[in-house]
């Protein structure tokens, strides 16, 4: 049959969860036509029985369709309109690629507050603890030298040579930052109660040559071993006071290897006159510009979701937006970027604003 790899590719395609999540109940091909000396396939595929056709292209750019109701009088130019989509993201992932040793370089250490509720340092319960929550064993790089009054500190490296550094500090976080910035926590609505029982805390940071991702893991492994400790009762990073059951939750993410983006990422959630609105703080630890949804018709519980989905995909794919791109993401989400001064976030930068295309 006449083009039935090609037919096949299609299918696989939207056979893929972030797509249709199944095999068509009914595919076909259309026809041929040639763009721009891009050669393009038409099909019209149902999701089910007694679905209305719908349209996708099989390109020399790849696979793609909005699950748009096909239209015969219009089927090359609905078909050019995804051409010209795929073809601008294709752009942008290449000039990602490119810009991926320029990421690495700008990358921030990943690093956080952890709030201790009595100031104590436990660096040896810690040690025993990260061994036996993730079956690795951590180098003690520390001499256990002479420390100054109130304050000491813990150098451990892992098998990749990675190094964790635990800074303790006997004291408060300085001026009431943790306290202010537990507010912005819309998930715990003990944020600030808790923050303020803490009397110390220590400072972590990862350091090393390794892969962000292998460092973002291994800041991950270590911060959720640390709030398994009954003393430490909050977590201050992204410019926000994380529960530890927030940690907790990522154990099985972890686990499996996948980054735990909900606590190395933060979506932070407000309402603005004319809607709400979504950020990043966090994406600037993985060499990203943050990004910005602004005044939003958007349920709350929809924009974190999507926003999440975001930063999933910039982090997993090494994919980056840029200023004035429009273009599809998946399915369903086509968007347009502008970067622009930042509002709810580094506001001393710039940020990506991200525009849903209707």
């Amino acid at each position: 049959m006449r083009y039935e790899k090609e037919k096949q590719e299609v299918i696989d395609w939207l056979k893929h969860p972030n797509e249709l999540g199944k095999a068509p109940s009914k595919i076909e091909f259309v026809k041929e036509f040639t763009d721009d000396d891009s050669n393009c396939l038409i099909f019209k595929y149902k999701k089910g029985l007694f679905s209305p056709w719908l349209l996708a292209i099989h390109s020399d750019s790849g696979v793609f369709s909005e699950q748009e109701k096909y239209d015969e009088k219009r089927d090359i130019e609905q078909a050019k309109k995804l051409l010209d989509f795929l073809k601008q993201y294709w752009k942008s992932v290449a000039k990602s690629v490119e810009e991926s040793e320029k990421r690495k370089e700008k990358a921030k250490n990943f690093g956080a507050f952890v709030l201790k509720e009595e100031p104590e340092f436990e660096p040896d319960e810690f040690l025993k603890k990260y061994e036996e929550d993730w079956g690795e064993r951590l180098k003690d790089n520390d001499g256990h030298g002479e420390k100054k009054e109130g304050v000491d500190a813990r150098i451990f490296e892992n098998e990749n040579g990675l190094r964790l550094v635990i800074g303790y500090m006997d004291f408060r976080v300085p001026n009431n930052e943790a306290e202010e910035n537990a507010v912005y926590n819309w998930m715990w609505k003990d944020a600030v109660a808790t923050t303020e029982k803490h009397k110390a805390h220590e400072v972590i940071t990862i350091m090393g040559d390794g892969e962000i991702k292998e460092q973002a893991m291994f800041y991950a492994k270590a911060v959720l071993t640390l709030c398994r400790m009954e003393n430490n009762i909050g977590v201050y990073s992204n410019g926000v006071v994380y529960q530890p059951e927030l940690f907790f939750a990522m154990e099985e993410c972890i686990r499996n290897g996948e980054l735990p983006i909900p606590v190395l990422v933060w979506i932070g959630l407000g309402r603005e006159e004319d809607g709400i609105s979504a950020w990043t703080d966090g994406m600037k630890n993985f060499g990203f510009d943050e990004m910005e949804m602004i005044g939003t018709k958007e349920k709350p519980e929809e924009l974190h979701n999507l926003m999440i989905a975001l930063v999933d995909y910039c982090i997993n794919n090494d994919v980056e937006f840029h200023d004035g791109d429009s273009m599809p993401v998946w399915a369903g989400l086509k968007i347009d970027v502008k970067k622009t001064k930042g509002v709810n976030v580094d506001d001393e930068g710039e940020t990506l604003k991200i525009r849903k295309v209707e």
